[in-house]
């Protein structure tokens, strides 16, 4: 039996030892800690100034510390300078000394500004939180950024177009949003103009922007509009887009209980566009639905764009940019491509929007798998909306001939594609590769592959599987290639995935 002194002296002891394992492990890992920092929400504050194109932004944003250390530094992404340098290099007749600044990043509450410094050709913005802004793991950080841009006179996603009849601003990629973290670590891919560079984590939104009252609104999420000022909440997306246009209408109807507002603009074909993008609608809502799933959100607004000739669309969360140059004022309407392109932007409500990936590096798996929807689901689909195409546009092959030629291109897929892998970022594509080759085409003979050694109903179970155990998260190669085991582990399946996958 230990006397007293000497129960004592153990205690001590233990307390002592105790004080130097707390002074060696400062801090614990917390209950629910996810190895990331997370965007939890925006709140946006917009005034676009018509006079002078441009954009002045406050955005606060609330993220969570989910790693095991105290986050004393973060980082923001800010692609304005980069796209701004890109098109005053490339488009200099109309893009001229293109000014963007932040103008103050600063936590809640305080006007003091935090210690900025740019990286990546000022696309990334670390952040130094200071004393009074570190944040503790499990714990909340709010920053909030002030950022006035020059809006580029550009047909792209991020740039407005003056035209006869008035203005159109496309405003996407001109909002600043926290960087991705993984396991601790910051991705801080570079700004790509083929392509996308952005975020697969999902955040709230919560937007008012001010505009001129002659100026209709879209924007990803619910919005209303009233005296210039419109109010925006969006829940759980990982990007964010504004259509503002002094000449656009707006038809809403809806599909299986989803709202789709179906605008246009006042343009030579607009009845012709009006009733093919909203067949087009239709059709691809109620098919990605039957064979992948739920639609993600409650409401999708297809909104037209100027982008010229040889380009499609654009993808975000609950809004899709239609390329209407053709149809506004061209000479020669394509209805053909606009039918392929709107019905591949819906597939990215699936493939993106719900169903995440890191883009730039990854770009392949919703590329993929929206193309294989846009190409061997949707155009081989005998419904309202390919009818009433081909009566538009006699340019348009019958479905026997769309089949075959997907038929045709897995024949020559071993040879097209036997130097390029899917999942390659472009900074490190083989010599003489472009982008799509791999993000489109590859992708879909990769697919194309799967169907046919699965056989089409077990793929169809495998689509539909894979969309419901990663719907509203985000994937990666290697998760898509272990979820492709499941079903078939094959030497020959291993053979497939080994031609296409590095």
């Amino acid at each position: 039996m230990m006397n007293h002194n000497k129960k004592l002296s153990v205690t001590l002891i233990i307390v002592a030892l105790i004080c130097c394992f707390c002074l060696i492990i400062p801090e614990k890992a917390y209950a629910g800690s996810t190895g990331r920092v997370d965007a939890l929400s925006y709140k946006m504050n917009l005034k676009l100034d018509v006079k002078n194109n441009s954009l002045n932004e406050t955005v606060t944003i609330r993220f969570r510390n989910g790693t095991d250390s105290t986050l004393r530094k973060i980082y923001l992404r800010d692609m304005t300078p980069a796209i701004l340098r890109y098109d005053m290099k490339n488009y200099p007749d109309d893009n001229k000394g293109l000014k963007t600044n932040i103008d103050a990043v600063t936590l809640k509450g305080s006007s003091k500004k935090l210690a900025l410094t740019y990286k990546k050709r000022k696309s990334a913005v670390l952040v130094d939180l200071g004393k009074k802004g570190k944040v503790k793991p499990g714990k909340i950080g709010i920053v909030r950024v002030k950022l006035k841009t020059e809006i580029p006179n550009r047909k792209d996603r991020f740039g407005y177009q003056q035209t006869a009849k008035g203005k159109l601003y496309a405003l996407s990629f001109c909002f600043p949003y926290l960087a991705d973290n993984v396991n601790g670590k910051w991705q801080l891919d570079p700004y790509f103009d083929d392509g996308e560079s952005r975020s697969w984590d999902l955040a709230d939104y919560s937007v008012v922007l001010r505009a001129p009252r002659s100026y209709k609104v879209a924007a990803t999420g619910a919005s209303t509009t009233k005296g210039g000022k419109t109010v925006i909440k969006a829940s759980d997306v990982r990007d964010f887009a504004i259509v503002a246009c002094n000449f656009m209408k707006c038809d809403s109807f809806k599909v299986k209980d989803i709202k789709v507002n179906n605008y246009y603009l006042d343009g030579k074909y607009k009845a012709k566009y009006r009733k093919l993008t909203r067949l087009i609608c239709k059709d691809a809502i109620k098919l990605y639905i039957d064979e992948i799933g739920k639609y993600p959100y409650d409401e999708l607004d297809v909104v037209p764009c100027l982008f010229g000739f040889g380009f499609g669309g654009m993808e975000y969360p609950g809004l899709v940019m239609t390329n209407a140059s053709s149809t506004f004022s061209g000479s020669m309407p394509d209805y053909w491509s606009l039918s392929d392109a709107l019905s591949h932007e819906i597939g990215h409500q699936w493939f993106y929007s719900a169903v995440g990936n890191r883009e730039y590096s990854e770009g392949w798996i919703d590329e993929g798998f929206t193309t294989y929807l846009e190409r061997q689901i949707y155009a081989l689909y005998d419904g309202d909306a390919n009818k009433y195409l081909r009566k538009i546009d006699s340019m348009v092959p019958p479905i026997k001939r769309i089949k075959a030629d997907n038929d045709d291109l897995m024949k020559t897929a071993r040879k097209d594609f036997r130097n390029i892998h899917l999942n390659v970022a472009p900074n490190k594509y083989p010599k003489g590769q472009d982008y799509g080759e791999a993000e489109y085409e590859a992708s879909f003979m990769f697919l194309q592959e799967l169907r046919v050694q699965m056989g089409d109903e077990l793929f169809s179970c495998f689509l539909k599987d894979f969309y419901k155990k990663y719907r509203m998260t985000r994937v990666t190669t290697k998760s898509i290639v272990r979820f492709i085991k499941q079903y078939d582990n094959t030497e020959n399946m291993q053979k497939i995935i080994d031609f296409y996958i590095l």
